[in-house]
């Protein structure tokens, strides 16, 4: 892993204080989008203070460009990263901004991670706000946003916890493989011991959008409690996810996760049989969960479903490839107390494919399928929840409305074929030419 020790360093504040208009009006799609994913980076905020805080960022020099100078030099990247600190996403106003300018310069091009940090401010009695991170290469001339809440209510707040591996590295993400050692320490206060609480329960899949039945709570009194040492190595192998807290007379905490050991990967035909609800009929399903226990016949059952949809091996090889991608991918955009694929963003992700058009506020997401100007667009609506336990708890805004359009989109997976966003615009183009052959004759 390389430092930053040799990085040339560039620190600004920008006196300016007026900042873009709101970002609620940028289309973000490409955060979920897999094939623009590459400049994105694996960050953690680290508090040095009450107001001053440390980004901590790791970046894959896949997703760069390097080019020569001349033939005897070496390949160089030249990348940049951006940020500002907004109340909101519906503000213009600018907390602290500033960016870092680098070159990255190797004999081969290869692989590798790129770590670093530098600091911002967050202003007193400031308890929350947003961090919009744009990473460029300026070789290719390409960027990408990118975005994350910092939470600051107090102490107590998940921003002020770190998740550290044995050797006291930060570790990038809240998934914890079974039996991996771990650490939990807090930023700034001598903790001495926290509690957990273990929660491991079976919860629901999505309910299709149209849907009109009564989603069931989430009862948050936890399975069990226990106290474990702070900064020092844990090693769980219970599956459901575990929420540190200081004391248990609130909530706030920091939650780790852990769902299985190859997640956000459907590893075997288990995995691959549990998403199949989305396309299955009741019969379909109640035969194939009976399996569930029998290996060989549940994967037979499984080859032969997507056999029969596909109606050749390679066109079945396709549909699985497709489906199984957004499974994956719904795991890495989406997961949170349960995993990405069983969510509500989830569901619609794996049966509509990525968006064409994503709007996120403070108060939530609105996914578009399509072209937004016509009649036949889709409209998701996904409200964020207040969670103790994770900020990526979204609920999609049911309606009857989406029963005709849900239905065309499993039919057509259940005919072999991989729907998208480009079907809906097929279908908004044939009705607009439809309407149009329609159209009163105009008389000049």
């Amino acid at each position: 892993m390389l430092k930053r020790g040799w990085i040339l360093l560039v620190v600004l504040f920008l006196a300016d204080c007026r900042g873009p208009e709101g970002l609620q009006t940028n289309n973000l799609s490409y955060l979920y989008n897999q094939q623009e994913v590459g400049l994105r980076p694996r960050i953690f905020i680290e508090p040095q203070s009450d107001t001053l805080f440390k980004i901590n960022y790791q970046l894959e020099t896949d997703n760069f460009l390097y080019t020569k100078l001349s033939e005897d030099s070496e390949y160089e990247a030249r990348i940049k990263i951006q940020y500002r600190l907004l109340p909101s996403l519906e503000s213009s106003a600018i907390l602290d901004s500033g960016y870092i300018q680098f070159e990255h310069r190797v004999s081969k091009v290869e692989n590798q991670i790129i770590s670093g940090e530098f600091d911002f401010r967050m202003p007193d009695q400031a308890e929350k706000a947003m961090l919009y991170l744009r990473v460029m290469d300026l070789n290719r001339g390409s960027s990408q946003a990118n975005f994350q809440w910092i939470r600051n209510y107090s102490y107590h707040s998940d921003t002020y916890f770190q998740v550290l591996d044995s050797a006291d590295q930060q570790l990038y993400k809240n998934h914890i493989p079974s039996g991996l050692p771990f650490k939990v320490k807090h930023s700034l206060i001598n903790v001495k011991q926290f509690y957990v609480s273990h929660y491991h329960r079976d919860f629901p899949l999505a309910l299709p959008p149209y849907s009109t039945s009564e989603e069931s709570s989430f009862d948050i009194q936890p399975d069990t409690t226990f106290m474990v040492p702070a900064n020092q190595d844990l090693s769980f192998r219970a599956q459901g996810f575990y929420h540190f807290r200081m004391d248990t007379s609130q909530w706030n905490g920091k939650s780790v996760y852990y769902f299985y050991p190859e997640f956000p990967y459907i590893d075997n035909h288990q995995r691959m049989a549990e998403p199949l609800r989305y396309l299955t009929t009741q019969k379909e399903f109640s035969e194939m969960s009976a399996l569930m226990d029998k290996p060989e016949e549940l994967r037979a059952w499984i080859d032969d479903f997507w056999m029969r949809k596909g109606g050749s091996e390679e066109r079945a090889r396709s549909l699985v490839a497709a489906f199984y991608q957004r499974v994956e991918q719904a795991n890495r955009n989406f997961s949170s107390y349960l995993e990405g694929w069983k969510t509500d963003r989830g569901i619609v992700y794996i049966i509509y494919g990525p968006p064409n058009a994503v709007y996120r506020s403070s108060t939530g997401e609105a996914w578009v399928y399509g072209n937004e100007n016509s009649q036949l667009s889709y409209y998701f609506n996904f409200i964020h929840l207040e969670n103790p336990f994770t900020d990526n708890d979204y609920s999609l805004e049911r309606s009857n409305t989406y029963r005709y359009g849900w239905g065309q989109a499993i039919e057509a997976w259940r005919r072999g074929h991989i729907y998208n966003s480009k079907d809906i615009r097929r279908e908004q183009d044939d009705y607009d030419q439809l309407q149009y052959q329609r159209r009163s004759p105009m008389w000049y």
